[in-house]
């Protein structure tokens, strides 16, 4: 596999970044992960975006335009096909560095999900570490290395993911997901101020709800209402939508998923294929735009 590390490509095992830049010793950086459908960048357009906050929030500056970027990932993409033919998930880390900043962009073989995550769904539990509100840090920053995220990942156990609280006792999100609750008959998932990352698959199925006509709230969810629920559904890159079929000793699928959440599942990839927004901008990158010796 090769990634494309400080203004040059090179193969995996010679993949190297000083341990002395600030990005790295001061952890100065910022990420996006971005995955492939059918060997295209999915809502890079988006991550761009929200890579760009990022760094506008932490003083960084982003070398490249939307543009470039894509071009970047493009030939990263075609560079790699001989390596394998599956879907990629590809992480783009912006640090800081002495003479300004510096991108990594990594490639890596999506791992295919389970047809029983879809089917049976997973367990999840509440983490006992917090994240902030939106009120004490913006949401909207993505960094590595957030304590409550590494935390709870280490005390996973056999949840798939642990749901992590603001310090109001709402929902905030997984450790590497958003969560979505229906309750009669509507779908809710945490707002903006909870402390949530603004997802890039949670928006998109706020937007399958929309055009399904299923009514979706975002507000400030109490933990108490996750045990009420109907139905539990987490979202991620990787996978798309997760059933949950345990929260904690409650058993929300007896036998397989339903209801909402199955009308959803079965929507999802029609959906996101054919929502222009998240193919925006692919159709600016042409061959010539290729970076092949940089």
């Amino acid at each position: 596999m090769q990634n494309y590390i400080a203004d040059q490509w090179c193969d995996e095992g010679a993949s190297r970044i000083s341990i002395l830049i600030p990005g790295v010793m001061n952890s100065e950086s910022v990420y996006e992960v971005v995955r492939t459908y059918n060997g295209l960048p999915f809502a890079f357009r988006k991550h761009f975006d929200r890579l760009k906050q990022s760094a506008n929030l932490l003083g960084l500056d982003l070398p490249f335009t939307c543009k470039e970027l894509n071009s970047l990932i493009i030939e990263g993409l075609e560079r790699n096909k001989a390596v394998q033919t599956e879907d990629f998930r590809i992480r783009i880390s912006l640090m800081s560095d002495v003479s300004g900043s510096i991108i990594a962009v990594v490639f890596s073989r999506l791992p295919s999900a389970s047809k029983d995550i879809y089917e049976l769904g997973v367990k999840i539990s509440i983490s006992p570490f917090l994240k902030p509100s939106g009120e004490i840090v913006d949401p909207h920053l993505k960094m590595p290395g957030a304590s409550w995220n590494i935390r709870t990942r280490k005390a996973l156990g056999d949840n798939y993911d642990m749901i992590i609280l603001n310090e109001k006792g709402s929902l905030c999100e997984g450790s590497f997901s958003n969560i979505f609750l229906v309750l009669d008959g509507s779908v809710a998932t945490p707002d903006i101020q909870s402390g949530v990352l603004p997802g890039i698959t949670r928006d998109n199925v706020i937007g399958l709800c929309e055009s399904l006509e299923i009514p979706v709230e975002k507000r400030p969810i109490p933990a108490w209402e996750l045990f009420c629920a109907d139905e539990v559904f987490i979202t991620h890159t990787s996978v798309g939508i997760v059933p949950v079929r345990r929260l904690e000793d409650r058993v929300l699928i007896e036998d397989f998923t339903d209801g909402m959440t199955r009308l959803l599942l079965d929507n999802f990839e029609g959906y996101i294929m054919t929502e222009d927004s998240n193919w925006s901008g692919l159709d600016e990158v042409e061959p010539s735009d290729y970076r092949a010796d940089i």
